[in-house]
């Protein structure tokens, strides 16, 4: 599933299943689903460091976050995405060399001469980062007001786990994953400026709608 968009800016929220539902009634409505090429099941792995929190006085700073992805059930090449303000750059990681990671092998990571990885490798060793909280969810993607460049994602069936080194098996973690009942997501992303028809649309369709800051939980 092709799942990368560019765009400047970006807008998550929670939707309950009334508002979600009536958000998709009218998306669909209007025929601006993506169809396949935007529909599938995303698997992410999130990386975070820990040290402000094991040493008093260290404060969190605002550095780059990581986060694995895989998509339609299929682990075979991933994406590992750097985050940084507004700012997301992604490289290429094939399924052997996550499983070396999983295992806790990173010199590999230095060896390729991709920034991206680079970047991630000095996180791992020098503000020590760790696996989090796993997500995985069904997405639809929409596609809307072209001129303005702005994107639709919905996403649900969304599960959580804690077990990162079954990441790369997605039946087990079908299994064994706590469902998030209920719940559902809105990412949202613009180029440049949102329409006040589009602003409408959402106070109309998910007026309980919640805003995200974090985009892994």
């Amino acid at each position: 599933m092709e799942n990368v968009y560019p765009s400047g800016h970006e807008l998550r929220y929670a939707l309950n299943q009334t508002d979600y539902q009536t958000l998709r009634s009218r998306l669909t409505a209007a025929g601006t689903a993506d169809g396949g090429r935007g529909s599938g099941w995303v698997h992410t792995l999130g990386f975070a460091s820990y040290i402000h929190k094991a040493l008093p006085g260290r404060e969190e700073r605002t550095e780059a976050r990581f986060a694995l992805r895989y998509y339609n059930s299929d682990p075979t090449f991933l994406l590992l995405e750097r985050r940084e303000g507004e700012t997301t750059a992604t490289a290429m990681v094939a399924e052997a060399e996550c499983r070396a990671l999983l295992a806790g092998e990173t010199s590999w990571l230095a060896e390729r001469h991709d920034p991206v990885l680079r970047d991630f490798h000095a996180g791992l060793t020098e503000r020590m980062l760790l696996p989090q909280m796993m997500l995985m969810y069904h997405r639809e993607s929409y596609t809307l007001l072209e001129d303005y460049g702005i994107w639709l994602a919905l996403d649900t069936d969304i599960r959580v786990s804690l077990q990162h080194e079954d990441f790369l098996d997605p039946e087990l973690l079908a299994r064994e994953a706590v469902a998030r009942t209920g719940q559902a997501l809105l990412e949202v992303s613009y180029t440049d400026t949102i329409p006040d028809r589009f602003l409408c649309l959402l106070e109309e369709a998910a007026p309980r709608r919640r805003m995200l800051v974090d985009r892994y939980l």
